[in-house]
């Protein structure tokens, strides 16, 4: 496989993860957030077996299955019930930017357990992204302390789970780079997500199959797809293609995500909401500009002479 077309696999992947917050958000609100999240799940669960298999135990550290697996789950649970249970559609999309905190989270939990030096470039980086947040959650209205509270007061479930699946993404992004030695044992992550949904449907006794017409069933598998084959296209293109396009790409998964649900939830977001997301971005990229720094200096010294 060429390096091109490998990257623009592992690009894919990006629009595929964009998609979910709109097709979780629908499916949930059709079917029940319990049983939306357990058969999209399922159903994705059934593609990563496809294209990874089951991973060989034996290669693999059984400490680092037991933190990773543990940590996978309590995510995408958080992440995918954040959603389920926002109130409204707008809500949905403004609970899924609170998620993307993780790539600045990530780059703070690497300086934690050093395995990056500090610098200011991550504080300035994060601060930006969490005032891209409050500004989204502050609305059109003037900002004040008291309008971000009265937004966060409507649904402050779905709005922590959010911010806890992004600080527990940040330290499994940490527990992968420093045990996982190279293996990628996904498919146990998705056989432990979607066995304890069942399980949780079976404790609360919601364990009820719904009538799916032709268009729920296509937007069931659209979504399993989004969420199993982004895994699929991400590993092919981290591996075979050029992981520099691939890491600036994602840091513009917000916006793409927020424009894909958008349309997908037929509602209009106002021009606060894209203002907040550019900033959360903008704090991303340059959170991810700070961890490779050593290595851009050079460019923007010769871009930029006065920094010599």
């Amino acid at each position: 496989m060429s390096k091109n077309l490998a990257t623009l696999i592992g690009l894919s992947a990006i629009i595929m993860w964009a998609s979910m917050v709109g097709l979780v958000k629908y499916m949930s609100a059709a079917i029940g957030p319990a049983m939306g999240i357990t058969l999209i799940y399922t159903f994705s669960t059934l593609i990563v077996l496809a294209i990874f298999r089951f991973p060989n135990l034996k290669l693999i550290s059984k400490k680092y299955l037991v933190l990773a697996t543990t940590l996978f789950i309590v995510y995408e649970l958080c992440f995918s019930f954040a959603i389920a249970y926002s109130k409204t559609s707008q809500q949905a999309i403004e609970v899924s930017i609170v998620n993307y905190l993780w790539p600045s989270l990530t780059i703070v939990a690497f300086v934690i357990f050093k395995e990056l030096k500090f610098n200011l470039l991550i504080l300035l980086g994060l601060l930006i992204s969490i005032s891209g947040i409050i500004y989204i959650q502050a609305g059109n209205d003037s900002f004040s302390v008291q309008s971000v509270m009265n937004n966060l007061k409507d649904n402050p479930l779905s709005y922590l789970l959010a911010l806890s699946g992004a600080i527990i993404w940040a330290f499994y992004c940490v527990v992968t780079r420093k045990m996982s030695k190279g293996q990628n044992p996904i498919s146990i992550f998705f056989i432990g997500v979607a066995l304890t949904l069942w399980l949780k449907l079976g404790l609360t006794d919601q364990l009820v199959m719904p009538a799916l017409n032709l268009s729920l069933s296509l937007y069931l598998l659209l979504a399993a797809a989004a969420v199993g084959l982004g895994y699929a296209a991400w590993n092919i293109g981290i591996i075979h293609g050029n992981i520099t396009i691939l890491v600036v790409a994602s840091y513009f998964t917000p916006i793409i995500s927020s424009v894909l649900a958008m349309f997908v939830l037929d509602t209009e977001l106002p021009v606060a909401f894209w203002q907040g997301t550019m900033l959360v971005t903008l704090g991303s990229f340059i959170c991810w500009l700070s961890s490779n720094w050593v290595a851009i200096k050079p460019f923007f010294k010769k871009a930029f002479p006065i920094l010599k």
